[in-house]
């Protein structure tokens, strides 16, 4: 089916005589290749013979250009051989090459009159720009000598380029160029015309749904398009899915239909100007710069112009780039690969003469192994771009970058910035290379043979992994370089180091000098701040200053609400990245230690956010960790689980070095608290780096571990783990309450050793050492507080430990006191209230995942009697009263009476608060009550149980 060409065709076969004595003409076809000549042709040519005229038809090759005569012989294979003289016997031989011979020109065009003479005569050359010269000669010689005749000529001629054009025939250059000549260009279809060449094959639904997609991936050139129908045709033999998939999406799928047919345009123009320019294009990616695609490919600017805008013709280019990148593909993988590496090498160093952006020129280098030349530029470029890349979160390519210059690179102290550049890098993408990256990097650092920036992020990866003493002494040789030049731009860097040593490795005395150095606790000048809201002295310094003051002032208010400000400050105006992800850390924990746990919660889910868009792993698994010990401070401890084993599971235990304590300390802790014992004994006999013992980690590890004893009955190892996290806490001045509760973990162990007045000393110790801004903590220390007292006073407490609790939204804290009031209600001979507790815990405790304990508090849905309490209303009067109820007022009841609130009662009831308010209300009224506490628990247990 030819489509949009019918005014072409009607131009044409107006050329064609219509009988003896009536004269033809000339007729060129002209287009880029592939752009449907030779079918336009093919159509004209059969109406011809339809008609009844006489065809002589030859197609010229580039490969047959050099042989005389070879379009000539095709065309004579259609004469009589009766009019051949002897001077046009092919077997004869026409002749050499060089000038043709009068007798063949003469011979040719009797040949042609005589032919004429009998009817209308047609010539058809397809490809005349590939026709050999004499050929050409003698066709113009017999056009020109049969003007009066009823012949016609019709050639298909793509224009060519460059050095190309010397070639060209003057005898074709004549015959094109005829006055009376019809030129016919052949362009690309339209929408519409591809819309119609698809309805044959898809019908008239699919066509017009396809047809904007089908022309956007190929320009509307026939060649292509035909290539990519014949891979939609074929989609159903490859199966269903892919047939759906087809259907279902915006951009055709490219199959081997289409690959066939680039191919076919590229062996169609061979080694010519369009190819190689469009070879150079495919290099680059686009030909923004004809200057430089000219350098690349070696052709003049000029011709590479044309090469462009014939490329945009045929349906490959969309302005200055490809279409589709297969055909980018196709194009690079039909290169050899020898020659594919010299291209890339000179593009590289085109590229790198020109200015361009050292990631431009990194692509070409590590697009081939053969591109990258041993020369000074080529380390320092991949550098460039690797910090780029580190910067914009490409780390993969800034491993690559980073690889490859150094296995270029001959200069010493250059390759030792790379390597530690390379460390950086890896650990956002293979973390567990951490170790055998950084250790060959520790003594160039205390030498001083690597510059101070990058031997301080060698120091911090030092650190990381438990190296404190190489670390120290890296610190300490950047320090004695930085002293002779004061005002440095690190001292910015040096003073978070220092903060950071203060508020997570307090015990090496090698590091300690720094800390009293650079560590001070100055809070900064929001005075001084920047337009967002930050300091001037960035948000790591002020996450830092925030935590540090979390962790040593803890017991001031003001401190504790000034550090929770700066830490909300430096959350609300820092994007996650690089540089910042420690800063965020460090607020996100600054708030946990305020026990500002539901503000914690919210700003760390939106980093986790931003972590999860990232490619570095590590962040993310950081930020999990600490929403891990976000929910188990809540209470949380199936979200503690959950969030624990997604860290160590983006990062294995070995790749987080000493920072390993924090997320184990979480499943430990949660674990624990659930009853699941044997998983917490499992991650506690996992091998962790001896320098976790020196840090902050250290002690949230031996806090578990602490209570992971208590809990297993091993009380001597628990105090024994306790008391070693009090004394190291002590000896590093992070003795703050809300850090760890390690007095409360002694107190619960000394009461299991039923020693009450140790236990009493220490929750006491820890309630006074807390102040009002923290809530769970002092609840916490309440709660075990009224373990120690007389159970008549134990209530009082307790209901002042749930109120704090409460207020932080601690379920599994909540649990715990709810479940002690239970059994002091229960001592005490008020069955009713203990009952109403148990119940309130047994659901917290289920909700939160605290499984031994929701075992502990479980009862049958029936609830037993006792002697002083009746499963059912005391007296008639009573029953008369509960009798009174309506099914809805006895349903709402039952809920409230079992603890539920009256938003939860009127979700499983499905009314509205409103209307749960009412219902009490006239429930109040009926049975003499004034309170909720007030409600008998015998108004229908079974109710409460399956509501």
């Amino acid at each position: 089916m030819l489509v949009e060409r019918d005014e072409e065709i009607t131009r044409l076969t107006q050329l064609f005589a219509g009988g003896v004595g009536e004269s033809g003409g000339v007729g060129v076809i002209s287009g880029v290749v592939a752009s449907g000549k030779t079918e336009l042709l093919n159509k004209v040519s059969d109406i011809a013979v339809a008609k009844g005229i006489r065809l002589l038809s030859a197609v010229a090759s580039s490969s047959e250009q050099e042989f005389p005569y070879a379009v000539l012989e095709q065309l004579l294979r259609g004469v009589p051989p009766r009019l051949l003289g002897p001077e046009l016997d092919p077997r004869a031989g026409l002749g050499g090459p060089g000038q043709v011979g009068p007798d063949v020109l003469q011979g040719f065009q009797r040949a042609l009159a005589e032919l004429t003479a009998a009817g209308p005569l047609l010539i058809v050359v397809d490809d005349a720009q590939y026709a050999d010269p004499q050929s050409l000669q003698c066709l113009e010689y017999a056009v020109r000598h049969c003007r009066d005749t009823a012949l016609s000529t019709i050639v298909t001629c793509c224009p060519r380029t460059g050095s190309a054009d010397s070639t060209t025939s003057s005898a074709l250059l004549e015959l094109l160029q005829r006055p009376d000549t019809c030129q016919v260009r052949v362009g690309p279809l339209s929408v519409a015309g591809v819309a119609r060449l698809l309805t044959e094959e898809l019908g008239a639904r699919d066509a017009q749904r396809h047809a904007a997609a089908f022309h956007a991936a190929t320009g509307g050139n026939p060649l292509l398009l035909r290539g990519l129908l014949e891979d939609r045709l074929a989609l159903p033999a490859r199966g269903q899915d892919a047939g759906e998939q087809q259907d279902a999406a915006d951009t055709p799928v490219v199959g081997e239909f289409f690959h066939q047919a680039v191919l076919s345009w590229v062996h169609r123009y061979g080694d010519t100007d369009h190819l190689r320019t469009a070879r150079g294009i495919a290099l680059l990616g686009d030909a923004d710069s004809l200057p430089l695609l000219s350098g690349l490919v070696g052709i003049e600017e000029g011709v590479v112009a044309q090469s462009v805008a014939a490329l945009g013709e045929v349906g490959l280019l969309q302005d200055t780039r490809f279409r589709r990148d297969e055909v980018r593909a196709m194009l690079l993988d039909d290169l050899p690969h020898e020659e594919l590496g010299l291209l890339r090498r000179r593009a590289a160093r085109l590229l790198h003469e020109q200015d361009a952006g050292p990631t431009e020129v990194a692509r070409q280098l590590l697009s081939h192994e053969a591109a990258a030349p041993d020369e000074d530029w080529v380390p320092r470029v991949l550098r460039d771009a690797a910090l780029l890349a580190l910067a914009e979160d490409r780390a993969e390519f800034a491993v690559r970058c980073l690889q490859l210059a150094r296995s270029h690179c001959a200069d010493e102290r250059e390759s030792l910035i790379i390597q530690a550049t390379l460390a950086d890098a890896l650990w956002r993408v293979k973390p567990l290379t951490q170790v055998q990256r950084l250790q060959p990097l520790a003594a160039p650092a205390r030498e001083g043979l690597l510059p101070p920036r990058h031997a301080l992020r060698v120091a911090l990866g030092l650190m990381r992994i438990g190296s404190l003493d190489d670390a120290a002494a890296a610190i300490g040789r950047v320090s004695s370089t930085l002293a002779e030049t004061p005002g440095s731009e690190l001292d910015g860097e040096l003073r978070a180091i220092g903060l950071a040593l203060s508020c997570a490795y307090p015990d090496s005395p090698e590091l300690r000098r720094f800390q009293e150095a650079w560590g001070a606790a100055r809070r900064p000048d929001r005075a001084a701040g920047t337009p967002d809201g930050t300091t001037a002295e960035g948000p790591g310094i002020a996450a830092l200053t925030a935590l540090r003051g979390v962790l040593k002032d803890s017991a001031d208010d003001e401190a504790v609400q000034d550090s929770v400000r700066d830490a909300e400050q430096v959350l609300g105006s820092t994007r996650l990245s690089e540089g910042t992800a420690y800063a965020l850390r460090a607020a996100l924990r600054t708030l946990i230690y305020a026990d500002r746990l539901g503000t914690a919660a919210t700003w760390c889910d939106r980093v986790l956010v931003e972590a999860a868009r990232c490619s570095t792993q590590a962040w993310s698994a950081g930020f999990s960790a600490i929403r891990g010990q976000i929910a188990l401070r809540g209470g949380r401890l199936t979200d503690a689980v959950r969030h624990g084993e997604c860290a160590l599971e983006q990062l294995p235990m070995r790749g987080w070095g000493v920072v390993v304590g924090m997320p184990v300390a979480v499943l430990v802790n949660a674990h624990t608290a659930m009853g699941d014992h044997d998983a917490a004994g499992e991650l506690l006999a996992r091998p962790v780096p001896e320098a976790l013992f020196r840090t902050r980690f250290g002690l949230h590890y031996l806090y578990a571990r602490g209570m992971h004893q208590l809990a297993t009955g091993r009380h001597q190892a628990a105090l024994a783990d306790l008391r070693g996290c009090g004394e190291k806490m002590a000896a590093w001045d992070l003795d703050s309450p809300s850090v760890l509760p390690w007095r409360l973990g002694m107190a619960e162990t000394w009461l299991a050793l039923g020693n009450r007045e140790e236990a009493a000393r220490l929750a006491q110790e820890q309630l006074d050492l807390a102040p009002s801004s923290l809530p769970r903590t002092r609840g916490s220390a309440l709660r075990v507080l009224a373990a120690t007292r007389p159970v008549a006073e134990q209530p009082a407490l307790l209901q002042q430990s749930l109120d704090l609790l409460r207020r932080s939204d601690s379920w599994y804290g909540m649990a715990r006191a709810m479940a002690q009031l239970a059994r002091a209600h229960k001592q005490l001979g008020d069955p009713d209230k203990s009952w109403l507790m148990t119940r309130r815990a047994w659901r917290l405790a289920d909700g939160c995942g605290a499984k031994e304990l929701s075992r502990s508090l479980q009862r049958p849905p029936g609830r037993a009697t006792t002697a002083g309490a009746a499963a059912g209303p005391a007296d008639g009067e009573a029953a008369a009263a509960f009798a009174a109820l309506s099914d809805a007022e006895r349903r709402v009841a039952a809920l409230a009476a079992s603890g539920y609130t009256n938003r939860e009662i009127a979700a499983k009831l499905f009314i509205t608060v409103s209307t749960v308010e009412q219902h009490l209300t006239r429930v109040y009224r009926k049975i003499n009550i004034s309170h909720r506490q007030d409600l008998p628990t015998s108004l229908g247990w079974d109710v409460a149980h399956t509501a």
